[in-house]
């Protein structure tokens, strides 16, 4: 009979010992945001003790400035982020987990001693038995290495809800700037308002002056000064409170690191078509992460199904017989525990382990449908506002501004009343209104079709 080589038994035995385990790869970022630096816990712990301030990166001393850009507002926010810090802190938590997970049980170290003389007050070891051993559990069939994949693999969740934290930092820091942008663009309305409002009070008043008009007319134009006058103060206040939303998200509460934003709405772009966009919702993390919750299951699965075998435990030791017994002589001691699977083989634990399984198959399956339902929704109401932002600016708005420019002329040449002034005033600022609502629509609804896809639509033409 042929016989293995020796090397194979101990080759064997490690293999018994450890199992089998697999490198699981990072989860991978999303294109959308990528090309700016986000917040990475330090792999060696916290640079300051809990409880001291938080230290800024040396980027926050100097930024951001008096005129603030998308992509700074952006890099801040992915750098300083609180929300984020904090998945990104639970990433290491979980890697550190995963470590501790594939660590053997530490040996047990026992000592004994027996027959200790009573006449002695300090005790005669002199004819007492003594024993010294060491029991080790034997964790076969790689069961380390079947706890670290189930580590590893809720490791790999917290990086996708790492990654999908980051996205919402970009989608949120992104629909701040769009409404501090729509914000400063009614504040420039608001004060053009105001300023032809005053321009029409002191043409009527020097109208009443010289006796073309009645007086009355001079009150009747003061009440849309007036109101464009409390309509400015409102769009102030609306602006403020949108630098402080853009401010928070990189967790200042104070609007004073910045004067203005650089950025005005301008043409709209075009759409990709909807086939396109849906092809790319496989990158959203969230089903990529019910993708690996998919794994994880798999992976305690095959823990629970390792667990139904017994954990032997080895015991080795050194014994010193007393002289009482006339031997005074030592021994070596070995042995091993098993525990006998008669009751318990983890029946249980295995049938809920795949009962999970299938409820982690049927969770991708809904959060696919979810998904598909929204980016439909999301879709839709950006056509919707581009076509209605196209519109305003191709055909509503030039004939509103034609309208106004005419029946200002023809009021001081004498061909229209006031009230005509005043209603083609008011047409063409509400039409500007809507526009700058359209527009602050069309970018709000394209930033969060991005958000779905995780990727930026320009490459998706």
């Amino acid at each position: 009979m042929r016989t293995l080589p020796v090397y194979v038994y101990p080759v064997c035995i490690v293999l018994l010992l450890i199992g089998c385990r697999s490198t699981r790869p990072d989860p991978e970022p999303r294109p959308l945001g990528n090309d700016l630096p986000a917040y990475e816990a330090p792999r060696d712990g916290p640079e300051q003790p809990a409880g001291s301030d938080v230290q800024r990166p040396p980027e926050w001393q100097n930024a951001p400035g008096d005129t603030l850009t998308l992509q700074e507002s952006l890099a801040l926010a992915l750098a300083n982020n609180p929300r984020l810090q904090s998945f990104s802190w639970e990433v290491r938590a979980r890697e550190a987990r995963a470590l501790q997970a594939g660590l053997w049980p530490n040996p047990v170290v026992k000592g004994e001693t027996e027959d200790l003389a009573t006449g002695d007050p300090l005790g005669d070891f002199s004819d007492s038995e003594q024993m010294v051993q060491v029991s080790q559990p034997i964790e076969l069939w790689g069961r380390p290495g079947k706890r670290r994949d189930v580590a590893e693999a809720e490791r790999d969740l917290a990086g996708w809800d790492y990654e999908a934290a980051r996205l919402d930092v970009v989608n949120q820091t992104t629909q701040a700037f769009v409404g501090l942008v729509a914000a400063e663009e009614r504040v420039h309305l608001a004060r053009e308002l105001v300023r032809l409002s005053e321009e029409v009070f002191q043409t009527v008043s020097r109208q009443v002056e010289i006796g073309e008009v009645s007086p009355v007319e001079k009150q009747r134009a003061r009440v849309p000064l007036s109101q464009a006058r409390i309509r400015l103060r409102r769009a102030l206040e609306t602006r403020e409170s949108a630098r402080k939303t853009l401010s928070g998200q990189w967790g200042r509460s104070d609007t004073t690191a910045f004067t203005e934003v650089e950025g005005t709405f301008g043409p709209v772009n075009s759409v990709p078509s909807l086939d396109s966009v849906k092809a790319a919702l496989d990158r959203n993390p969230a089903l990529a992460r019910q993708q690996d919750e998919i794994e994880r299951a798999e992976a305690v699965l095959s823990l629970e199904k390792r667990d139904r075998f017994p954990v032997p435990s080895v015991t080795a030791g050194w014994q010193r017989f007393g002289g009482r017994t006339g031997s005074d002589q030592t021994a070596f001691k070995a042995g091993i525990a098993l525990p006998l699977p008669l009751f318990d083989r983890n029946q249980g634990a295995v049938q809920r382990a795949r009962y999970r399984l299938e409820r982690a198959r049927r969770q991708r399956e809904s959060a696919r449908v979810r998904l598909d339902t929204t980016l439909a929704k999301a879709y839709r109401s950006l056509v919707s506002a581009q076509n209605e932002a196209q519109t305003i600016a191709e055909e509503t708005l030039p004939a509103a501004r034609s309208a106004f420019t005419s029946v200002r002329e023809g009021y001081r040449q004498g061909k229209f009343d006031y009230l005509e002034v005043l209603d083609a005033q008011r047409t063409l600022f509400g039409v500007r209104r809507q526009q700058i609502q359209a527009l602050s629509r069309y970018y709000r609804a394209r930033v969060r079709v991005e958000r779905l896809v995780a990727t930026p639509l320009e490459e998706l033409q």
